[in-house]
């Protein structure tokens, strides 16, 4: 390990100041101090940065423990694959991947021969499948890797060895695991040692052979000792992974999702203890939300107060350290109630301070509201009602009658959430109920459906793509804030800084945002996703010539984009230049430099941008045309020709890229016929031949727009485009470095999907049908900005990705992967049923069918068009793009550490939280580092006037953007200027829309709901919060009060 792969500083100096304050608090309080701690606790504000917290505080430790140690081995443990995915890259400071992710310690000792050989280990774990493992039988590998360590050393039955841990695997199966599969590498010390510690207990060795003898000749299924036996092997091969890991500091990442693991007396939690007792390593939490932070009245069951004590206990690891801080807290509890009562400052001052000062030796949190000038900046909240139509008010007397019939309890909040119920509404009681019912429906049953039919999803409608109604004030207030603003128009949402003046059907839709929508209940992400998708895809529908049906569409509307032959010729030609990473149009001609000298104070439109970038490729245009025919027909092949002419001229090192099977565009182009057609290598080989104008017959006159479509090319093809953007973030790299050939491929290949789907088909089409699908989809690229799009999202993906300090090589394949797969989601399905009635049976039958949803999505695991899995870490990679989905609906539940705010500063709370925490909760998964409505307003104030004025015309414009905000800022502001917040008169904000209806409960709730989180904060670590919270927000009145009242919170920044 060289020092520059772990040079503190570098690590350091790329944190905003208040993440390096805390990075280098959290190193002293673990290391350094007189009196250090073992374990400390980061819980800054959600969005604020705690994984680059994090990343600090390794490098420091690295650097301190460097020397020290034989080798440092650190463990990262969180809850689930979509957070460690996220976040993994964004914590290793060498400049080696170093990071082993078994997710399971049992499974370690096939990496620890490789752990043992590393000087710097990052090693990352999973809680449910490495601490948990009394409860099941574990994975096929693990119980094959026990088998083959174990395996004719036991002096025991081998037949009943090898049955004793098949457990659910077939026969053949587990005959290929246990004859065939060996670990790539395991140390025979490893093996040796763990005999050993079966044989040394003689109880569990004699448990062991007894089973073994009983189940020679078949598994013993009802057995429980069968489990007991295989669960205590497994927990036996984890422990000593522990002991062989040696870990030197262990980050617990949202620990609060599995708290369980953290109390000493949880007998399930045996591996959990061992890992932090393990000799001299530091524990290092992190968590926006370690404990409850408010606890009302009817949330007994999840106790603030308790839950902070128990946090508390593991922290400082010693009771007369929390039993003191309990005197502390009611001291100043005591000091609260007397200063609302004109009681003495000094004493709630002074009880404040002693506090705070013993919760910092554990623990720190940075907040907004301590560093931003106003709590409410960047914020607005938007009052729109939701509008009540009559049909909605059939639909719910239809549920009421239904819900009446069946016996089910009360439906009317389920109503007032989600439109169809008896068509959405799955996993619930309701629906098990009419499922019961349904062979012997009740007479008012049956009446009640065949009445209410008109308020019912039918197939026939859909299949017909009629216009189906929202049905629900809320569905309603979704479909005006995305759909009827026009965004079923675009394939992306309009970049935040335009380089001319969208056009076509971008025209108009500038302001545009992504949506988050937070709900209650598991129904509604379904509706949403569902209608939203099918209201979008309807409209599209409808503007095109030919008539499909609905499940007729993807067998009608075939992929377009494909390499084909047409009467003996290959007839894909354009698509390949469409979307071929054109080293020469790339370099020659830059819409932003184009724009840049655009000095008519408007966007500059798109017809000049494509005169303007004529006249810079004419010259180079025209010496590949001297001596051409000028006569007969005009051939359509110098549009494919001429890039490839100019090259092999310019960059003849593209032929070698082409010829190469080996990380060329054949390797990297990996979807099947269907979509890209049978000639790929076919189109490729003719494509290659004209760069050494070797094309047969001859070329014939070139076609009259021949310079216009070419230029259209430079300006707006997916290749060229992203070989242009990559560039701009490894600047370094030569045009034709094969790293940024790979990442623009990887871009192209996406856009050929996006616009394969025969959904985007549709749209782009619309009645035209005499002009050519790939110039089609030209035409949209350059209406909608894809040069600006792409630069914007490569920006936006350097830091998101972790890629900023690895080589510019690893980082231009990096980014174009990233943005490839999110251009590449397919549609994803969701089920819905359809309610038929046959009354003169008396049966009801519930008939499932599938609806598409790509415009808006449900967050979590999804079936896309093909039935393959979509992950819900793919989905929200997509909606962190600028693609489709649009509309991300979700449940509040497991949100936390995720980030969405990319491309989105709009959420919706479907349903209010009870808790002004959990309202906070939800917005900070938008109010981010450089989220969506700063980028606008950051644009807006600097744009293209600013990059004239100063921007060298090389590297990321946005980079230079936001260090030319950083330097304009106040004196003494924070770096959440401009990164998290950037105010403009008129400017974007985070957008809180609440669709309430009139006069409803809900109105209260929400003032209250916001009255509390004006002085939550000084209820912190208190018992009885609601009582304290009531007590100083009933006599602290106007705002001015409020304010005074903040200045006694408890603050625990670093």
């Amino acid at each position: 390990m060289t020092p520059k792969s772990h040079d503190a500083k570098r690590v350091l100096s790329r944190l905003k100041d208040f993440q390096r304050r805390t990075a280098e608090y959290v190193f002293r309080r673990l290391y350094t101090d007189s009196e250090p701690t073992d374990r400390f606790l980061v819980a800054d504000e959600v969005g604020l940065g705690k994984t680059l917290v994090v990343r600090g505080v390794i490098a420091l430790a690295i650097e301190h423990l460097l020397g020290k140690v034989e080798r440092i081995d650190i463990v990262y443990v969180c809850s689930n694959i979509s957070i460690a995915s996220q976040n993994i890259n964004r914590l290793n400071v060498s400049d080696v991947q170093e990071f082993a992710r078994p997710t399971r310690l049992s499974l370690l000792p096939m990496h620890i021969s490789g752990i043992r050989r590393n000087p710097l280990n990052y090693v990352s774990l999973t809680p449910g499948t490495s601490f948990d493992l009394k409860s099941s039988e574990g994975k096929d590998e693990e119980r094959a890797l026990i088998h083959f360590m174990l395996k004719n050393k036991l002096g025991v039955s081998p037949a009943g060895f090898r049955r004793l841990l098949q457990c659910r695997v077939s026969d053949d199966r587990w005959r290929w695991w246990t004859r065939y599969w060996k670990p790539e590498s395991l140390d025979k010390d490893i093996c040796d040692a763990f005999v050993k510690n079966i044989q040394e207990d003689q109880e569990f060795h004699e448990r062991i052979k007894v089973f073994c003898e009983k189940s020679k000749r078949r598994i013993l299924w009802g057995d429980p000792e069968r489990l007991a036996v295989v669960s205590e092997l497994r927990l036996r091969l984890a422990e000593m992974s522990i002991d062989m890991l040696e870990p030197d500091l262990i980050i617990l990442d949202e620990f609060q999702r599995f708290r369980n693991l953290l109390d000493s007396r949880n007998l399930e939690a045996r591996l959990a203890h061992k890992l932090f007792q393990y000799p001299e390593v530091k524990t290092l939490l992190l968590s926006a939300t370690p404990y409850k932070m408010l606890s009302l009245d009817y949330e007994r069951e999840d106790d603030h107060y308790g839950d902070f004590l128990k946090t508390l206990e593991f922290l400082f690891d010693s009771v007369p350290d929390v039993e003191g801080l309990e005197r502390d807290i009611q001291a100043f509890r005591q000091s609260l109630y007397g200063l609302v009562s004109g009681g003495d400052d000094k004493v709630a001052s002074d009880a404040r301070d002693v506090l705070q000062l013993q919760l910092r030796k554990v623990m720190c949190r940075t907040e907004r509201v301590g560093m931003a000038a106003s709590r409410d900046a960047m914020f607005s909240e938007l009052h729109e009602e939701s509008t009540l139509e009559p049909r909605d008010l059939h639909g719910a007397v239809l549920a009421d009658k239904i819900a009446s019939s069946i016996g089910a309890r009360d439906i009317v909040e389920y109503w007032k959430s989600s439109p169809y119920l008896v068509n959405f509404l799955r996993r619930y009681e309701f629906r098990r109920k009419l499922e019961a019912q349904c062979e012997d429906a009740p007479k008012e049953l049956v009446s009640a459906l065949r009445a209410g039919k008109d308020h019912l999803l039918r197939r026939n409608d859909i299949q017909s793509y009629r216009e189906i109604s929202p049905s629900n004030p809320r569905m309603r207030y979704l479909f005006d804030l995305t759909i009827n603003r026009g965004l079923w128009k675009i394939l992306w949402l309009p970049p935040s800084m335009p380089y001319s003046s969208p056009d076509g059907p971008f025209a108009g839709i500038c302001e545009a945002t992504k949506c988050l929508v937070f709900s209650a209940w598991n129904v509604v992400p379904d509706a949403i996703a569902s209608l939203c998708s099918y209201e979008a895809e309807r409209i599209m529908l409808s503007r095109f010539s030919g008539q499909f049906s609905y499940s007729a569409l993807y067998d009608e509307l075939r992929p377009l984009l494909r390499y084909s032959r047409t009467q003996g010729r290959l007839s894909g030609m354009t698509v390949l230049v469409l979307l071929y990473p054109s080293p020469a149009l790339a370099k020659l001609v830059d819409p932003l430099k184009i724009a840049m000298s655009y000095r008519n104070n408007v966007l500059i439109p798109v017809g000049v941008l494509v005169d303007v970038a004529a006249e810079f490729l004419k010259p180079f245009l025209n010496s590949l045309l001297d001596g051409v025919a000028d006569s007969g027909p005009e051939d359509r092949r110098w549009y494919w020709a001429l890039p490839a002419l100019l090259d092999g001229q310019m960059f003849p090192g593209m032929k070698r890229w082409l010829d190469e099977g080996y990380d060329s565009w054949v390797s990297i182009a990996t979807d099947g016929p269907r979509e890209r057609g049978e000639l790929f290598e076919e189109h490729l080989r003719l494509f290659r031949q004209a760069m050494d104008r070797d094309i047969h017959p001859p070329l014939g006159r070139p076609p009259k727009d021949l310079l216009q479509v070419v230029s259209r090319m430079a300006l707006g093809a997916p290749g060229v485009c992203a070989l242009r953007a990559l560039k701009r973030q490894s600047s370094g790299l030569d045009w034709d470095s094969r790293d940024l050939l790979h990442g623009a491929v990887r871009i192209s290949e996406g856009f050929r999907t996006l616009f394969n789907l025969p959904e985007s088909i549709a749209l782009l089409r619309g009645s035209n049908r005499d002009e050519s699908y790939w110039i089609l989809a030209l035409r949209h690229c350059l209406e909608g900005n894809i040069q600006s799009l792409l630069d914007e999202q490569c920006h936006c993906l350097v830091e998101s990705l972790g890629v900023i300090d690895e080589s510019e090589a690893d980082r231009g394949r990096k980014i174009g992967d990233s943005l490839g797969s999110s251009l590449s989601l397919r549609t994803s399905q969701l089920q819905l049923d359809e309610v038929l009635v046959r009354p003169r049976a008396g049966k009801i039958d519930l008939k499932s069918h599938n609806t598409r949803c790509r415009f808006a999505l449900r967050f979590g695991e999804l079936k896309d068009d093909q039935g393959a899995a979509v992950r819900a870490d793919t989905v929200r990679d997509a909606f962190n793009s600028p693609f489709r989905p649009f509309i991300l609906a979700s449940t509040s539940i497991g949100q936390e550490g995720l980030d969405f705010h990319t491309w989105c500063h709009s959420v919706v709370h479907w349903n209010l939280p009870r808790n002004p925490v959990d309202l906070e909760q939800r917005e900070g998964r938008i109010q981010r580092y450089k989220g969506h409505a700063v980028r606008k307003n950051i644009a807006k104030e600097y744009g293209l006037e600013a990059l004239r004025n100063g921007w060298k015309q090389c590297g990321d414009p946005w980079g230079f953007m936001f260090e030319l905000a950083r330097s304009d800022r106040q004196p003494g502001a924070s770096d959440l200027v401009p990164y998290w917040i950037y105010e403009l008169e008129g400017g974007a904000s985070v957008e809180r829309h609440v669709p309430i209806l009139p006069y409803s409960k809900e109105e209260f709730h929400f003032r209250q709901l916001k009255r509390m989180l004006a002085v939550y904060r000084l209820v912190f670590g208190q018992p009885r919060q609601e009582d304290l919270l009531e007590y100083l927000t009933d006599r602290a009145g106007g705002s001015n009060k409020h304010r005074k009242l903040n200045t006694w919170r408890i603050s625990l920044e670093p």
